[in-house]
């Protein structure tokens, strides 16, 4: 029996109860395609659904089911209604023509049989046929095997390991930053550059191998026959040389690189599903470990993917049910003792009441473009609560966080303008704090970003400073007013020879550039003593007030540097 896969060549099934006729017609076409005979409609049928035929030659009259028949049957079965019929018969009434037209047939070739002419006939269908399944099975871009071709071809290469206890391999394949060329270059570049590595790949490829192309710049091959894990992560390590390779297209210079991801039947699938899968979460993980590189896929992989897509589906929950709360930590003027702004911070609380730690969420709420709105929703809040304070008499500031991906959104300036509208309160009392990733990417936009905010009265804070590039030049370039000590030098400064002469470092370039300087994580009065005998009287930590939600930094205001709030 034939499986019900592609097959390379046309399949062709000529049904006649006549012998003779049978024989005559097999002769003329048995270079054209794979033939199968029937004698009857009921055998057709049977046939049919085992060798899914590209054509169908049909007689009419025949015992039991007529040719009529057969062809209603074939065009209301899904797996067989793609099936050219073409009639063959001596019955040459244009009723019967229009009729098997009718019941879905392509064409009517009449007895007795020009065999030229015939075989003529049958072969312009089989072409047809072929350039359909062409375009149905194959990317229109790349001409490589699509997500259907593929399936089909997985599903057989499965069959064949699970007899013959042998193991197949699935790398998911997606290029690096290829976003950037389509947005700088135009999608013409870019589809000229996938076709330059549909071309690569089909080359790194075996016979029995198969690329394919599921759209956009994600690539999927399928090695049907592998020998031993070694075996592909050479193979792998081969395909990140051919993407790294320069491309040259239109008489530019391209660099590409791309992460893999990999899955194993039967080691850690059992299905086609599993194996895409597999992959797909592999390659996540190479892109989480630094792009340009692959990764075969484990349970580890796979239960964090799960976690992942859990989290972020709580995440869209708890944004459309408006459970986030802001929660906020005072700044205090040591020398002076006195309370002078607080830092607005993002708080989640789940099903349990349990807060969630933001260091959870946040990176995911990035990565997936939820922290627009998050951090919308926190600047809002933020202000509004601050101009209630004021209200009330209290003379503070408000130090907001930004990420990399609130700061590039096209809207963003609009956004806090809007804010500062909607909130009432005046751009003078805000504070955005953004870290020193923010300043090194796209520098020219960056700088002129931050004037415009300027231009509002806003104060630009770098957080987490001494942490990321600490580049000297930004501090010039860039209109800073506040350099924040991170809590990472903080915590150890009393018995680390290092975090202490970085902070002392740190302090002497702000008083340098008069910047204003605030140290984070303040939990002791040891470090309190140190920050200001080194000339650094703002702090934030523990020591003083731990983040809490609005109406406990109010008590706070309200009664000083008495009461610690923990």
């Amino acid at each position: 029996m034939r499986d019900k896969t592609f097959s390379l060549k046309p399949v062709l099934l000529i049904v006649d109860d006549q012998v003779i006729d049978l024989r005559i017609l097999s002769t003329a076409v048995q270079d054209l395609a794979e033939v199968h005979i029937a004698q009857s409609g009921q055998q057709a049928l049977e046939i049919a659904r085992q060798c899914r035929p590209d054509v169908v030659l049909l007689d009419i009259e025949m015992p039991g089911m007529n040719g009529f028949e057969v062809c209603r049957a074939l065009k209301s079965d899904p797996e067989l209604l793609d099936a050219a019929v073409i009639f063959v018969s001596a019955h040459t009434q244009t009723n019967e023509e229009l009729f098997a037209l009718e019941c879905g047939a392509v064409d009517f070739i009449q007895k007795p049989l020009n065999i030229p002419v015939a075989r003529a006939h049958i072969k312009a269908h089989i072409a047809l046929r072929n350039e359909a399944k062409r375009l149905a099975n194959h990317d229109a871009l790349t001409g490589l095997p699509n997500r259907i071709l593929l399936q089909d071809r997985t599903e057989q290469a499965l069959q064949k390991a699970r007899r013959n206890n042998g193991r197949v391999a699935m790398l998911l394949l997606d290029l690096d930053n290829f976003k950037a060329i389509n947005d700088s270059m135009g999608h013409s570049v870019g589809d000229l550059v996938l076709k330059e590595v549909a071309s690569r790949l089909s080359r790194s490829l075996l016979v029995e191998d198969t690329v394919s192309r599921q759209g956009g710049d994600e690539f999927i091959l399928l090695l049907p026959e592998v020998v031993g894990f070694d075996a592909v992560g050479d193979f792998a390590e081969r395909v990140l040389a051919t993407i790294a390779s320069p491309f040259s297209i239109q008489g530019n210079r391209y660099d590409l690189s791309a992460s893999i991801g990999i899955g194993v039947f039967p080691e850690d699938s059992d299905d086609m599903e599993s194996l895409y899968r597999h992959a797909d979460a592999a390659m996540y993980q190479a892109k989480l470990a630094g792009r340009n590189r692959y990764c075969f896929f484990s349970s580890h992989i796979e239960s964090s993917m799960r976690a992942r897509h859990l989290l972020e589906r709580h995440m869209r929950n708890a944004l459309e049910e408006g459970v986030f709360e802001v929660f906020y930590q005072a700044k205090i003027d040591a020398r002076h003792k006195r309370i002078i702004g607080m830092e607005a911070l993002i708080r989640w609380r789940n099903h349990d009441g349990v807060l969630v730690s933001p260091a959870d969420f946040i990176p995911l709420a990035e990565e997936t473009g939820l922290i627009i709105p998050i951090g919308k929703f926190v600047l809002l809040q933020a202000c509004k609560d601050t101009r209630v304070l004021r209200e009330l008499g209290h003379d503070i500031s408000i130090s907001v966080n930004i990420s990399v991906v609130q700061f590039r959104e096209a809207a963003f300036l609009d956004m806090v303008k809007s804010i500062l509208a909607e909130s009432g309160l005046e751009g003078q009392f805000l504070e955005l704090e953004i870290t020193e990733g923010v300043l090194a990417r796209d520098i020219d936009n960056a700088r002129e970003t931050l004037f415009l905010l300027k231009t509002l009265g806003v104060r630009i804070s770098i957080d987490d400073f001494g942490t990321g590039y600490s580049s000297l030049a930004y501090l010039k370039r860039f209109p800073i007013d506040v350099l924040k000590i991170d809590q990472s030098f903080v915590r150890d400064m009393l018995t680390d020879k290092s975090d202490s002469a970085i902070i002392e470092a740190i302090i002497k370039l702000g008083q340098a550039l008069s910047l204003e300087l605030v140290a984070e994580g303040v939990e002791i009065q040891e470090q309190a003593d140190a920050l200001l005998e080194q000339g650094c009287q703002i702090m934030q930590g523990y020591l003083y007030c731990r983040p809490v939600p609005f109406a406990q930094i109010s008590s706070f205001l309200s009664s000083g540097l008495n009461v610690n709030v923990a």
